[in-house]
């Protein structure tokens, strides 16, 4: 086949791709991603977020497990940059906030992480709130500190 054959059979081919199918990959990599970090398989999970974020670099998922496999591996700084790219995909998930909150109580951020929760807290509602199972909470001192007042 010669060199112009080459590009039209290529230009074709990219003309057919189908965009359920990136959603199937995306799928996929985030799956066997978060598979292997419960494995504790730290570079196969990473591979296949990073992989998820090359599909998908909008969706919170990938760029979520990434920041978990760094702080897991003791990454602070990919971590955080990893959480920080999630969070500003998704400031609206509240198990992200816990997350990311948790994470920043790890770093001695404070401030930030008990602005994540009071946010929280109103988004699901004091009642609703979800705050027995936060796993962050033992980073302040009272319970007065999270209080929505």
């Amino acid at each position: 086949m010669n060199r112009w054959g080459v590009i039209v059979l290529i230009g074709l081919l990219v003309g057919c791709y189908n965009q359920p199918q990136v959603d199937q990959r995306f799928a996929l990599r985030a799956y066997l991603g978060e598979q292997y970090l419960q494995l504790k398989q730290f570079a196969n999970a990473a591979r296949n977020f990073r992989k998820a974020t090359e599909q998908q670099p909008k969706n919170v998922q990938g760029w979520w497990g990434l920041a978990r496999v760094a702080e897991q591996q003791g990454d602070t700084a990919s971590a955080l940059s990893y959480y920080q790219r999630a969070f500003q995909i998704a400031p609206e998930n509240p198990e992200l906030g816990d997350n990311y909150g948790a994470f920043l109580c790890t770093l001695g951020q404070y401030d930030e992480a008990q602005r994540l929760l009071k946010r929280d807290v109103k988004t699901r509602g004091k009642e609703n709130s979800g705050q027995e199972n936060t796993p962050w909470l033992y980073c302040f001192s009272n319970e007065e500190s999270v209080s929505t007042q």
